[in-house]
């Protein structure tokens, strides 16, 4: 096949010259498009998968570090609360009432940890549906 050979116009413009440029020939005979889409397909699909995978990893994680927290935080209320009592027996009602007062703050924590996971759970599932749909609009058949 030949090479084609371009030529640049000429122009009256004083120190302007242009390059020619050769496009080197592109054989296509041996080319299966209906085996490259496949590939293609495939592979979109793989990825997919993994990104699925992942979000769903990412959402575990979340919920899973939330409600360690949650549970560390009850546990150090009750060492706390345990401490205290047992050096100052006598001001049982004030413990007491700090207790519920710290209860108050790590039911607010509880609840703030929760929300953040489950808006980090929102935003990974619609980040993966954007990029499911996405890929699928790319490996759609062609008609």
């Amino acid at each position: 096949m030949a090479t084609p050979n371009i030529k640049f116009p000429t122009l009256n413009i004083p120190n302007l010259k242009f390059p020619s440029a050769q496009i080197p020939g592109i054989d296509l005979t041996n080319f299966d498009l209906k085996k490259n889409l496949e590939t293609a397909r495939d592979n979109t699909k793989r990825a997919v998968e993994l990104a699925t995978n992942l979000t769903k990893d990412v959402a575990y994680v979340a919920v899973g570090s939330g409600v360690l927290a949650f549970q560390q935080v009850q546990v150090r209320r009750r060492e706390v609360t345990a401490a205290v009592q047992a050096r100052i027996p006598s001001s049982f009602g004030d413990v007491t009432a700090a207790g519920a007062a710290v209860s108050a703050r790590v039911a607010s924590i509880a609840n703030l940890a929760k929300d953040t996971a489950e808006k980090t759970i929102e935003r990974a599932t619609k980040s993966a549906s954007e990029t499911i749909g996405s890929a699928r609009s790319k490996i759609a058949p062609s008609a």
